[in-house]
């Protein structure tokens, strides 16, 4: 992300090559059969040249290492291809994930879809992989939270909270975190220790979960106020620090900075949160409408809202680092559900971006320029990137996606 500019401007294209004047050569060698070269020449007589050497045989695609390749539930196409037109700028035409057709739901550079886990009833609320584990986690608004094998994508255990609804879940080291009514939940996947964490009122959801330094935990709930935890390895629990006040609505989404707390709102506010001594530093009012998701890079901020805009703020020249500035504003032109950032297997940053009709569209920074995009069964509530490369989207219709990152040679090979 250190790589955006001052002005972001969607790069020209390169002009074509010249082709030269030259007359025909005499020199050309006979064309040797590209079938025969293959091994699979069935002409007899070919008009080709056959050389006395016996051709090579045929190459045979080499299987990708990738855990989670589940014949049942691999990538099919979902919808037409007209549902959704792409825009211009979407990279080749015929270039698309691991070779799939035209229709398929994962189209791009670099990237390609690998498995639908289908299971909850209701939209998916946030999905991680703990550390040390091969099971990928999930929890919805079905109530329940569903355990899925990392090596054949099936379901193993569905786990019903007695709260109801799960609005939010991360992974804090070997801990999943969930976030229900009046509570935060906390298990241990190596122990199967359970913390039930107060603090939020009984009738109150917690709307937003936050872990970025495996050292503190944040939630924001839908009354406005954010508590943090802090991790106490000692006694493996953690313990109630604080409890932020200020918001006048439900918090809708939290990012942690150099020694601050972002947290955005449904009024359409950002705050800052000094972490030291527990004040609000900032407030920030740019959005029309409820602040969805927020990101830290690097020594940038960005937020993206109901109002269909991703907006990248910086700290103004010369002014303390909690008073930030609009950079560059993003238009998608539809609600922007979800936003995450990532480097892709080449280094380059990449940014995601969820919108309300359904496609998760890909970016390269700095230049915005489309380089494809992600088409879910519903709005995808959810982006989760995991090293190395891979991403699940957790969406309206209750499905979880996985899309892996390939470098460009791997693609082309």
């Amino acid at each position: 992300m250190a790589a955006v500019h001052q002005r972001l401007s969607f790069p020209v294209a390169p002009p074509h090559p010249r082709r030269g004047s030259h007359g025909p050569r005499r020199d050309i060698p006979p064309q040797v059969c590209r079938y025969w070269k293959s091994g699979h020449c069935s002409r007899n007589p070919c008009r080709f040249l056959h050389a006395d050497v016996p051709p090579p045989p045929a190459r045979t695609a080499k299987k990708p290492n990738n855990t989670w390749v589940n014949p049942s539930c691999v990538a099919k196409p979902k919808l037409p291809l007209d549902a959704v037109p792409p825009p211009p700028s979407v990279l080749p035409p015929k270039r698309l994930c691991g070779g799939e057709e035209l229709a398929g739901w994962c189209v791009g550079d670099g990237f390609r879809g690998v498995a639908q886990l289908k299971g909850h009833a209701k939209a998916v609320t946030g999905v991680a992989v703990p550390e040390g584990s091969d099971k990928l986690f999930s929890g919805s608004m079905d109530g329940t939270v569903r355990v899925w094998d990392g090596s054949t994508g099936q379901c193993v255990h569905v786990a019903p909270m007695q709260e109801g609804e799960v609005a939010s879940l991360v992974s804090v080291g070997p801990w999943v975190v969930v976030g229900v009514r009046g509570a935060v939940k906390a298990l241990h996947t190596g122990t199967g220790k359970e913390l039930l964490l107060r603090g939020p009122a009984a009738s109150t959801l917690v709307t937003a979960l936050l872990v970025e330094d495996d050292e503190h935990l944040f939630a924001g709930t839908e009354d406005g106020v954010i508590y943090m935890w802090r991790m106490n390895q000692a006694q493996q629990c953690l313990d109630e620090v604080a409890a932020f006040r200020g918001h006048e609505k439900a918090v809708a989404s939290l990012a942690q900075g150099k020694g601050t707390l972002n947290t955005g709102s449904a009024d359409g506010s950002i705050r800052a949160w000094d972490l030291e001594s527990r004040r609000c530093v900032c407030t920030l009012t740019a959005h029309a409408s409820a602040v969805i998701a927020l990101l830290c890079w690097e020594q940038f901020l960005l937020s993206s809202s109901d109002d269909g805009t991703v907006k990248v703020w910086r700290a103004k020249p010369d002014r303390d680092d909690l008073d930030l500035e609009v950079h560059y504003v993003h238009s998608e032109g539809e609600r922007v559900a979800a936003i995450d950032g990532t480097y892709d297997p080449d280094k380059k940053p990449v940014l995601m971006v969820s919108r309300g009709d359904g496609v998760v569209r890909v970016y390269d920074l700095p230049s915005m320029k489309n380089r494809g995009q992600i088409r879910c069964s519903g709005e995808a509530r959810t982006v989760y990137l995991r090293s190395p490369g891979v991403v699940f989207t957790g969406d309206a219709s209750g499905e979880v996606r996985v899309v892996k990152w390939t470098p460009r040679a791997e693609a082309e090979a």
